[in-house]
């Protein structure tokens, strides 16, 4: 009986720290969030990630993602939202060790499209490309994991503010919310 309350309690622990907002360090295996930015901007470019710009740009946003995700899935499918606030949304996949191989296949396929802004909504409400992944984008999305991993990323979903500071904000959390965090 103690057991299972603990668990419960666990969870619900687990579960409130997932959906809070955290405009802090991220929790970086780069030492400094110097580091961890200079990691996110010399990495970026080379890890092809899906990009919903901002018509009047205040922050830029690094999202790790991965397509079993509820609340990931919430973030893509909001995404018009957090534009309009002015949030560019950069979406990297995070590749958890359990779901490791589904999602590096699934993700893989979203990267080898060749519509791949309509691949990432459609997956992440469920529905995967027809097409299939190939060696090169797999490997494309092990190299998006491996930052994640770098940074000490370890939910989902993670956004990361792309500025010398490194701010995190973790969970779905809304544009408003967002922007009043980081004005902080």
């Amino acid at each position: 009986m103690m057991k299972g309350m603990m668990k419960t309690i666990a969870s619900a622990i687990l579960c409130t720290m997932s959906l809070s907002s955290f405009a802090t360090q991220p929790p970086v295996t780069d030492n400094t969030p110097k580091e961890a930015y200079d990691d996110i901007t010399r990495s970026l470019s080379d890890l092809h990630p899906i990009t919903f710009q901002a018509p009047a740009e205040k922050y830029k946003l690094l999202v790790f993602i991965d397509n079993q995700c509820g609340y990931c899935s919430d973030v893509v499918k909001n995404v018009k939202q957090y534009t309009d606030a002015g949030l560019t949304m950069s979406f990297l996949t995070v590749a958890p060790g359990a779901i490791r191989d589904s999602v590096i296949e699934d993700m893989g396929r979203v990267w080898c499209s060749a519509d791949k802004v309509k691949s990432l909504q459609s997956a992440m409400a469920g529905f995967l490309p027809d097409n299939d992944t190939t060696p090169a984008c797999s490997d494309l999305v092990t190299r998006q994991s491996a930052l994640a991993d770098r940074l000490g990323i370890t939910v989902t979903p993670v956004m990361v503010v792309i500025e010398p500071s490194s701010r995190t904000i973790v969970g779905s959390q809304s544009p408003e919310h967002i922007l009043a965090s980081l004005k902080k």
